[in-house]
């Protein structure tokens, strides 16, 4: 989103409300869709571009359209009925409500083309959605000392965070077994107890790093990792890591598959051993992916430009 209002010129406003207590999370809805509202009525726009999840942020800003007369698109960063489809009765309802406002906003926009094709199926088809890669251009960076993360030949880094999905503990097995190969797992040790005990002088915890350290971390390693059972997502920091011109190994899932073409190293399934071959190949063959990847951050550049010269038409159509 930071990319896009950039991109638009647009003024970009957050706002998050939390409570410890999960049983308060519906108060923390509605107390948030009235200070949004409240602020839509001060700052008046003629267009909203709207983040889903969660969905009841696009679907309070639909409200303030209704009244105001103004135009909505929704941004759907993801399928929020995909992402909670371990719990069926609230994924149900979460469904019903991305249904309804898909229909209802004047444009949607998708970060990639599967979430786009399942958007236009749960509308039957009577929406339009566009699809709007993530990029990034540049990283605010710092060089970092490699000797602060990394004693040995090869430094590999795995982002870490706090999604049910990712799969250090596969990175960390790997690399046990590969000598002369550093892994440094980023991201708040208090999200990462589970994992913790591995720490060795080949298995380092970063804990968190200020963006341009971050950034700067990401463009010394020799390859970055993406192991995660995530089915649908590209995570964000792959453009970064794209941006930053350092090779990528991830697992595979079919928007990673179909927007990176072969650029990357894929992984069909997550074990040590299968991360373990494509470390060893990215040691051979280094280069070869640095060039793979840079690449497709040119590639992708142009693909980026004409999705938003294609968003910019449609505010503009909608607006004259």
């Amino acid at each position: 989103m930071d990319e896009i209002a950039a991109e638009l010129k647009a003024e970009r406003w957050d706002y998050c409300l939390l409570f410890k207590m999960k049983v308060l999370a519906p108060f923390r809805y509605l107390i948030m869709a009235f200070r949004t509202l409240i602020e839509l009525f001060k700052r008046k726009p003629d267009v909203i571009i709207a983040q889903n999840p969660p969905v009841f942020l696009p679907i309070t800003c639909w409200v303030y359209c209704l009244l105001a007369g103004c135009t909505l698109i929704v941004d759907h960063h993801c399928i929020w009925s995909e992402k909670t489809i371990r719990y069926p009765l609230l994924s149900r309802v979460i469904r019903g409500l991305e249904g309804f406002i898909v229909k209802r906003a004047e444009l949607n926009t998708s970060p990639h083309d599967v979430w786009t094709e399942k958007l236009i199926e749960l509308s039957h088809k009577k929406a339009k959605v566009i699809t709007v890669i993530d990029y990034v251009e540049e990283l605010p960076m710092k060089k970092v000392s490699r000797e602060r993360f990394c004693r040995t030949d090869y430094l590999v880094v795995y982002p870490g965070g706090t999604g049910p999905y990712e799969r250090p503990d596969v990175a960390i097995e790997a690399v046990k077994e590969l000598e002369g190969v550093t892994l440094v797992i980023t991201g708040k040790k208090e999200f990462l107890k589970r994992i913790l005990p591995h720490e060795s002088d080949r298995i380092v915890f970063s804990g968190f790093l200020p963006d341009e350290e971050y950034f700067g971390l990401l463009k010394e390693a020799d390859v970055v990792l993406n192991i995660t059972d995530e089915p649908y997502t590209i995570p964000h920091f792959l453009y970064e890591v794209m941006a930053a011109g350092t090779p990528i190994i991830s697992s595979w899932n079919l928007p990673i598959a179909k927007l990176f073409n072969g650029s990357i190293y894929l992984i069909e399934e997550n074990s040590p051993e299968n991360l373990k071959k494509a470390i060893i190949e990215m040691q051979r063959n280094r280069e070869e992916w640095v060039q793979k990847i840079r690449k497709l951050r040119d590639d992708l550049k142009r693909v980026r430009r004409d999705q938003i010269q294609e968003l910019m038409d449609c505010i503009q159509r909608k607006g004259s």
